[in-house]
């Protein structure tokens, strides 16, 4: 697989010492350019560099669909690690923040206060509508798919997953990558290259919830997240006030319902 090497270790286990050969997840970074000016680097899991970039720009607000976007591709130097967005006529009367006022989500630390940052969050982003209802048995069948799907994280440990699924249960996205809000992003890149953006309703995580995941599901308009571990206590209130049903620490029969739980039957 190109997203994972073999390295050569030396293994103890008290005095045993054993040499031998493991498996690693590559992590590399990715300089995301929109037009000819740098917005963000991040490090991540080799390919899907275009998804990643994509979901990025929706998740953070600089783009809302693809109506927004002219083009994304490879820098002129063929460089796997720096990707451009081109965003379309429209979109550019627009204007972009300036560096100093962005606040890309995947950054995990602040100098406000959370009452603040729910209170902008609350006037920039729609609260999301209850439309659907599931089983809480099924959650954990859209979970399963979720963890087959992780062949580095199956060959090295070392990964995070986000599957993405329409009001059924229906698959609509995977990814994977060593970053969580990674994941994410490249699941949401790849339903905007896809034109299915709208289809997502249920967020499948295999990481924490913090708040900055919470945000790129509301985003998405997404009604429920899960993860496989647990909420941070700025996640619960951001899911709250926002209309997210949060949903943490999924582990088959179990899970801890932090936020409107009249959508899990």
């Amino acid at each position: 697989m190109a997203d994972v090497r073999e390295v050569s270790v030396v293994r103890r286990s008290g005095d045993d010492v054993v040499r031998r050969t493991e498996r690693v997840a590559i992590e590399e970074p990715l300089e995301v350019y929109i037009e000819n000016e740098s917005f963000y680097t991040t490090m991540r899991l080799p390919g899907e560099e275009i998804p990643l970039a994509l979901g990025l720009c929706f998740t953070d607000g600089i783009i809302t669909s693809m109506d927004d976007v002219a083009g994304a591709d490879h820098c002129d130097d063929l460089s796997a690690n720096k990707v451009t967005i081109h965003l379309s006529e429209a979109r550019k009367k627009m204007g972009l923040p300036p560096r100093e006022r962005r606040q890309p989500a995947m950054y995990s630390s602040c100098g406000v206060c959370g009452s603040d940052l729910i209170g902008d969050l609350t006037r920039s982003i729609p609260v999301v509508e209850k439309r659907t209802t599931v089983e809480f048995s099924r959650l954990f069948s859209m979970q399963r798919a979720m963890v087959d799907k992780q062949k580095a994280h199956h060959l090295t440990g070392a990964t995070h997953a986000a599957s993405l699924f329409d009001g059924q249960g229906g698959f609509l996205a995977f990814a994977e990558d060593v970053g969580r809000h990674n994941a994410l992003d490249k699941a949401i890149g790849k339903l905007l290259l896809e034109g299915k953006v709208h289809e997502a309703v249920i967020v499948h995580l295999s990481s924490r919830l913090s708040y900055e995941m919470v945000v790129k599901a509301a985003r998405l308009r997404a009604e429920i997240v899960t993860g496989v571990s647990a909420a941070t206590s700025l996640a619960i209130e951001t899911a709250d006030a926002l209309g997210i049903t949060l949903i943490a620490t999924l582990r088959n029969p179990r899970g801890n319902i932090f936020t409107h739980p009249d959508r899990i039957l």
